[in-house]
């Protein structure tokens, strides 16, 4: 009877200091926000916390209307923080917990540009790129191949003077010409879809020289980063 009274008496104590031991891994506070990389607005979102290398400590925190988010976690451990969200790029880094500290996280927006080529030049009524236009195109051509995951839409327009059906096929042969001088700058032609609007997307309804001039023009629009 005493045996079984002292194993019990063992039982209880090595449940109490396991307990213990348990509680004595101090929680610390990890508070912060999540803010825009381009301007530091704050952004609503989620943050995946797991706890390296076994991940056993791990679970979701979500950031108010602030940005503002605050965390429980093991001081002294390195945690794995994520966050994904559309419109923006996926953001991952691991941070050792220290003690009671503040970590703002920052991440990109993913920025869909539409930028016009402004020195872009075609003869008269022609798909013909003038040899004045390649130091532009070069360009376009070296940052396109610097980052191959870029997609773009190569987009054509005319004025509105004239035949409709003709402007169409005028700005679709002068986004051909554009991609197909891209391509011979070893750009994939699977990263350049083009399209043609012809005279239907003006910027300006003048009817002066200028104007016209102004609603002659090919955009480039990154589709895909």
């Amino acid at each position: 009877m005493r045996k079984t009274y002292l194993i019990t008496i063992f039982s209880l104590a090595f449940v109490t200091a396991t307990q213990a031991q348990v509680s004595n891994d101090a929680l610390v506070r990890v508070y912060g926000k999540i803010l825009k990389a381009q301007d530091s607005t704050p952004v609503v979102g989620n943050i995946l916390y797991e706890k390296l290398p076994y991940y056993d400590d791990m679970g979701m925190a979500s950031a108010k209307e602030d940005g503002s988010f605050e965390i429980q976690l093991v001081q002294g451990e390195t945690y794995n923080f994520s966050v994904t969200k559309g419109g923006f790029h996926k953001y991952t880094q691991e941070q050792k917990v220290t003690g009671n500290q503040e970590f703002n996280i920052y991440i990109e927006e993913d920025i869909i540009e539409l930028r016009k080529l402004e020195n872009l030049i075609f003869a008269r009524g022609s798909d013909q790129i003038s040899p004045s236009s390649y130091s532009e195109l070069n360009e376009l051509a070296i940052w396109l191949n610097q980052n191959s995951s870029i997609i773009i839409q190569l987009e054509g327009h005319t004025d509105f003077a004239g035949n409709p059906d003709a402007n169409m096929r005028l700005s679709e042969a002068r986004v051909i010409a554009v991609q197909e001088y891209l391509i011979d700058q070893k750009v994939k032609k699977s990263r350049i879809f083009t399209k043609a609007f012809g005279g239907s997307q003006p910027v300006t309804q003048e009817r002066t020289d200028e104007a016209k001039a102004l609603n002659r023009r090919v955009e480039v629009r990154v589709i895909r980063r």
